[in-house]
């Protein structure tokens, strides 16, 4: 009795520390999962991020790098649903009444599927845990009913009238907390006997074949069958060395034969499963490796003793027992290893692919880019400055060599415009006036108005175009050579400016009133006039003055000649000079001799009468176009000097607006550098920004790939230990 209390007692030990060790395994599973989903959420902010980045770098925005992006995005977001997904699946395959589903049972440690003699798993069975909040229920694949756990019996069973076809796949949704192992997101797949239809290959490629470890089911009373083995022959063809294991189950009926033949048979079975494993399958390379994968159990005596059925095992069912707990913690262990390589290894190969994609492809040439640009805008802005500051200088040389040419341009009008209106009136007005031919009637006041103003126009015309032939084009020209030599930009261009110059004659000479009257040459008065040099004309002390552009206002003309010769002849009566010719003819008479007298009044009556007759309507012009061009010649010499400070007034008004063109664009040339500056540095400062961002988003994707390498470390780089 002692004896058998140490016995359970060692065998609940073993068992402890069996279970123990598989669910310390398992949970690696779970942690590994859990970490590897944590480093992708981190890992797709850290891809939303580098978006966020690159869509507010309006200047480094370039649409490959955003379709990239946006791939690796989608990559991320699909595996980070995988993974939501990826549990641990073990598949049981094995012809009919081999005890796959009593297997299963026995890991739940509880009944759950159906199990009894003959075929009696009607369809594939995917016994799995449920998602937080959902109660236990049973569901036929792609139909959204739930259905309680009770309908198991009806649905999965062969035996029942509304068994499922094999074809189905009914999933089992059981608590997480009813069994250990579903705890650890294990999948168990029972399967329908292999040799129920031959009809199952798609169903088992569509449900089993993405399976972590594959149990194949036997019995003690038959080894692998012709069926078996070519199905595991299929799958070892589609998957590289596929995690086998080897339940000869039921080995309780062989328990009843003689030890001796009881170690036949064992033998007999094992070097068959070590010849399908190594031989046929070549899943292991030596038959020591094979036997490890290869047990004797009895699943219906393992699920006895976990539901406290058979509380007093004998010492053949302990064993048998102890066998089962080995391969579940074998199989376990290896499950895990297994899951961790084929559900996270990918996705770890492929989170450190992208990181060194978006490093070599993105942040690196996106770095680089931001580095460049900084070195170019750096550059750029310091060439900005540089012209800038030649600016300055060249305006401060342009504004002193405008000065110098505005003078030489001043002094050249005062110069030219006194040369051309001094020449005018001395050679152009007489010269005019004189080759001027117009009706002359001066018997007509009205048609002596009339010839005057016409004469005036006559040399407005005359003067006006002098002005402009000789002062208003070579000032033209001068300035042309201004712009030109100084490369002025200016809006208004000296093409459009003149020299305006009204001469308006008519203006100057509004009180002009001619003296047509005979006079004797060797008359009193005449020879008196002679002395004094001019001749006395009427003029009015009232005569506007000139404005400074050459312009006059306009008065209205004077009676050009007395209002009838009666007032004539009572004013040569009147005059000095009649009063001296009695005083010398008086004289002559007292000094000479009659003969004397009378031969000189004779000639100098002939020489009257001569003058008289020659007295003419063209003489009388004549003497009008004298008087005219002198009177013409005095007004104009008196203003000559307020003309040329007229023309020089227009010409520094003209100036002026160069100037102000000029400065105007010369600080709209330096108000642009200095913006173009502006914004380069503002630039330079949002790059320098982004740079800092870009290193500090790399240190991230850094950080990143050290959690990555430590996920491998930690869960992918240990070998399956048996």
């Amino acid at each position: 009795m002692a004896e058998s209390d140490s016995g359970e007692s060692t065998s609940s030990v073993s068992s402890f520390v069996s279970r123990s060790s598989a669910s310390s395994r398992l949970s690696e599973f779970v942690d590994a999962k859990t970490e590897l989903q944590d480093i992708y959420h981190d890992l797709s902010n850290y891809l939303s991020s580098f978006l966020t980045i690159l869509e507010e770098s309006v200047l480094l925005r370039d649409r490959q790098m955003l379709e990239h992006l946006c791939a690796f995005s989608s990559r991320v977001e699909a595996i980070a649903k995988v993974l939501s997904r990826d549990r641990m699946k073990v598949a049981f395959f094995g012809r009919t009444s081999n005890g796959k589903s009593a297997v299963i049972n026995a890991l739940l440690h509880e009944k759950i599927l159906p199990s009894a003699m003959g075929h009696t798993t009607s369809c594939f069975c995917q016994v799995q845990a449920n998602g937080s909040g959902d109660t236990e229920h049973v569901k036929v694949e792609q139909q959204e009913q739930h259905m309680e756990l009770s309908a198991l019996k009806e649905l999965a069973s062969a035996h029942s009238p509304r068994a499922l076809k094999p074809s189905t796949l009914l999933q089992v949704n059981m608590a997480k907390n009813r069994c250990s192992i579903l705890d650890y997101d294990v999948v168990l797949m029972d399967t329908p006997g292999v040799d129920v239809t031959a009809q199952l290959d798609d169903c088992l490629d569509s449900y089993c074949m993405d399976a972590d470890v594959f149990i194949l089911v036997l019995n003690a009373e038959s080894t692998v069958s012709r069926v078996e083995r070519q199905f595991f022959k299929d799958v070892a063809s589609k998957l590289s060395r596929p995690n086998l294991f080897i339940l000869n189950n039921r080995w309780d009926k062989a328990s009843s034969l003689e030890p001796e033949m009881e170690q036949k048979v064992k033998d007999q079975h094992m070097e068959r499963c070590v010849n399908l494993l190594v031989d046929d399958l070549g899943v292991y390379a030596n038959a020591q490796e094979a036997w490890e994968r290869i047990y004797h159990v009895s699943a219906l005596e393992a699920l006895h003793i976990r539901n406290g059925h058979n509380p007093k095992p004998t010492a053949q069912t302990q064993e048998r027992y102890q066998e089962f707990l080995r391969f579940e913690n074998d199989f376990s262990n290896c499950l895990a290893e297994s899951a961790l390589k084929t559900k996270f290894g990918p996705h770890l190969l492929s989170a450190q692919k992208i990181l060194t994609q978006l490093k070599s492809t993105l942040i690196s040439p996106f770095i680089e880019k931001v580095s460049r640009l900084i070195e170019e805008n750096t550059e750029r802005r310091a060439n900005l400055n540089a012209e800038m500051d030649d600016w300055v200088i060249l305006m401060q040389d342009d504004r002193e060599e405008l000065q110098i040419w505005f003078e030489e341009l001043t002094n050249m009008t005062q110069r030219v415009g006194q040369s051309v209106l001094n020449d005018q009136i001395n050679t152009l007005i007489p010269s005019a006036v004189s080759s001027f031919s117009h009706p002359f009637h001066p018997e007509f006041p009205a048609q002596i108005g009339l010839y005057q103003r016409s004469l005036s126009a006559h040399l407005d015309e005359l003067l006006e175009d002098r002005v402009l032939q000789c002062l208003s084009m070579p000032l033209q020209e001068k300035l042309f050579q201004m712009e030109n030599e100084l490369e002025l930009q200016t809006t208004d261009k000296s093409y459009n400016w003149q020299v305006i110059y009204n001469a308006d004659c008519q203006s100057y000479m509004a009180d002009f009133q001619p003296d047509l009257r005979f006079m004797f040459s060797l008359g009193f008065t005449a020879l008196w006039q002679r002395l004094e040099g001019n001749i006395p004309l009427h003029a009015s002390p009232f005569r506007m003055p000139k404005l400074h552009n050459g312009h006059k206002k306009c008065l209205p003309l004077p009676p050009l000649i007395h209002g009838n010769h009666w007032q004539m002849l009572a004013s040569l009566v009147k005059s000095k000079g009649s009063f001296g010719t009695v005083l010398l003819s008086a004289l002559a008479i007292r000094s000479f001799s009659w003969p004397i007298v009378l031969i000189l009044g004779g000639l100098v009556g002939s020489f009257y009468l001569y003058e008289y007759a020659a007295w003419t309507t063209a003489a009388q012009e004549r003497s009008f176009k004298r008087q005219y061009v002198r009177l013409l010649q005095q007004r104009l010499r008196a203003d000559v000097q307020q003309t040329v400070n007229g023309f020089e007034f227009q010409l520094q008004q003209h100036l002026a607006k160069v100037r102000n063109g000029w400065e105007a664009k010369s600080s709209e040339t330096l108000s642009d550098l200095e913006v173009r500056t502006a914004e380069l540095t503002k630039q330079i400062k949002s790059m320098e920004v982004l740079q800092l961002k870009l290193k500090k988003f790399r240190d991230e994707g850094q950080l990143l790939a050290s959690r990555l390498a430590e996920f491998q470390e930690t869960y992918l780089s240990k070998g399956c230990k048996l």
